[in-house]
């Protein structure tokens, strides 16, 4: 992927006290997600009431592991089982990745929910995230009542740890998001007087499904045992939990594959196992360039992120999943809805249509996009982040979630019959300039908000489309913005100076503002970021951080 290293602009004096002045003017009329809720009152109120801190966040539940204590884990898991039981719950089922911390937090979810009465099927060994999906699709074909309580950290550092939810029908949830407010009503009854009492009639079992998982994924992509013979990979697994189901499914396929990183290790030695950041990648890289391999795959520390390359580098998730669908071959009854978050480039959404696709934008975030796929029919979704989802069946269950041995299965299963599609996604993806993502830090959420609204002002005054909801007025979580590019009903069709970008704050850190870019021709990129990197950094002070 080429990169444009504009860098920022040199604003006079004069300049930047006159731009501050007009964006404060014009912040007045732009209404952002997320934005600082005192600022529409006229003031910035920023403190927090730190007595009501807990470990659950806009997704799952994220801590660093000593930041809560052992009452007030068990607390999060007591709260978790009785939002299942208000839902009909009687069965749960717990797994974990490798992380070191899992094993206890583990076993704090099995005593509670043994404590409530649950039924508790429980997966000890590390798993993937896409696995403990199976494993509650595998147990609620009998037992419909069934909630699931992955814990994982997912790329985060090696001293992070977690937790995602399911609850009956194999359906995540986060804030606001799910039957009776998702990890709201768990929020809810956390910080609420109510305790539960014991109930008799708990009892744990053991599952070991790998292998049934590893069949069930094969006959999903359609690859039969041996189908992939000579096709050379380099799986790097970053000592995350999904090696080993990922070296069982590669040999059964017949796959050539020279493994990095396969063996899980909660210590994660090499740092946070995120294959997306800059420099992970790189040891794959350079090996599949030695060995002449035909694909390069990357894996998160719990197997539900991913990314695809080769000796050259690594495609975007919207060029990689050009091929997913082709493997799909979705829409044989008519367009059919896939959906993507806001960094997916536009070049590869003209692709996605070909396809007898009908690309519908969503927000970010794991649990919210398997929520809208399954009230859309949605067959499939894809992140920039390196995030996939499916529709799966097991059985009579249907769910909408990520299983990362089917998508790069179908990935390789499309390399291997379609003669140069490797060399066509290479070329589509080159025909796309990005900034990457550009972050600057301001001196309060206040100023952050109103750097935010002055910059979407900017580019909405030079003829740019902005939106902050979809269609159907769901928040986006940020402001998209486009120029020369048309979305209709699947059709998607570009200009030759066209541009696209995504704005948002951090949901996770204070005073941060994210910006990312993408455009066909380098000058348009360059002024683009040049305009931004103004208004951030001139006219409002900004920090450029990582």
């Amino acid at each position: 992927m080429r990169r444009s290293s504009a860098g920022g602009p040199a604003c006079s004096r004069r300049r930047r006290r006159r731009g501050r002045a007009a964006s404060h003017r014009a912040v007045a009329h732009v209404v952002l997600p997320g934005a600082c809720a005192g600022r529409a009152a006229g003031r910035c109120t920023e403190a927090q009431d730190m007595s009501h801190r807990d470990p659950i966040k806009v997704y799952d539940a994220r801590w660093e592991d000593g930041e809560f204590s052992d009452a007030q884990i068990a607390r999060l898991f007591e709260s978790a089982v009785a939002y299942g039981r208000e839902l009909g719950a009687d069965t749960v089922v717990v797994t974990r990745d490798a992380r070191l911390a899992a094993r206890r937090v583990m076993e704090a979810a099995i005593d509670e929910a043994l404590r409530q009465g649950m039924r508790v099927f429980m997966r000890p060994e590390p798993i993937s995230t896409p696995q403990s999906y199976f494993t509650c699709m595998y147990v609620s074909q009998e037992h419909p009542g069934t909630m699931g309580l992955t814990i994982t950290a997912s790329h985060n550092p090696p001293g992070d740890i977690g937790v995602k939810f399911t609850v009956p029908g194999v359906r995540a949830v986060g804030l606001e998001c799910g039957p009776a407010g998702g990890l709201s009503r768990i929020r809810e009854i956390y910080h609420s007087p109510q305790r539960y009492a014991a109930r008799g009639g708990g009892r744990l079992h053991v599952l070991d499904l790998t292998r049934q998982y590893v069949e069930w994924s094969l006959r999903q992509a359609q690859v039969a045992d041996g189908s992939l013979a000579g096709m050379k990979v380099v799986l790097d697994a970053m000592h995350g939990s999904a090696g080993p189901e990922f070296m069982l499914a590669l040999e059964r396929a017949g796959a050539e594959v020279r493994a990095l990183r396969y063996i899980p290790d909660g210590t994660f030695p090499d740092g946070a196992p995120n294959p997306t950041s800059a420099g992970r990648m790189d040891r794959a890289v350079s090996l599949a360039g030695a060995v002449g391999a035909e694909a390069m795959i990357g894996l998160d520390g719990d197997g539900d992120r991913i990314v695809f390359g080769d000796g050259r580098g690594m495609l975007t998730a919207g060029f990689a999943f050009v091929a997913i669908l082709s493997s799909m071959k979705p829409g044989t009854d008519g367009p059919v809805p896939v959906l993507y978050d806001p960094k997916v480039s536009p070049p590869a959404l003209v692709e996605w249509a070909r396809m007898n696709t009908r690309p519908m934008l969503f927000r970010n975030g794991h649990s919210q996009i398997k929520d809208y796929m399954l009230r859309q029919g949605a067959a499939a979704g894809a992140e920039e982040s390196g995030h996939y989802y499916h529709r799966l069946t097991l059985g009579t269950v249907t769910a909408c979630a990520e299983n990362s041995l089917l998508t790069v299965l179908l990935f390789l299963k499309a390399l291997r019959s379609t003669p140069g599609l490797r060399e066509r996604l290479w070329e589509l993806q080159g025909r796309v300039l990005t900034t990457g993502e550009f972050n600057y830090r301001f001196e309060s959420d206040c100023v952050r908000d109103e750097a935010l609204a002055a910059l979407v002002a900017k580019f909405a005054g030079e003829g740019a489309a902005t939106a902050t909801r979809t269609p159907d007025g769901i928040d986006l979580q940020g402001t998209c913005i486009s120029r020369g590019v048309s979305l209709r009903q699947g059709d998607v069709s570009l200009s030759d100076d066209w541009y696209s970008g995504y704005v948002r704050i951090a949901t996770n850190e204070r005073g941060i503002v994210r910006s990312y870019f993408s455009a066909g021709e380098r000058a348009t990129l360059e002024r683009v970021e040049k305009t931004a990197r103004c208004v951030l950094e001139n006219d409002f002070r900004g920090q450029r951080v990582a």
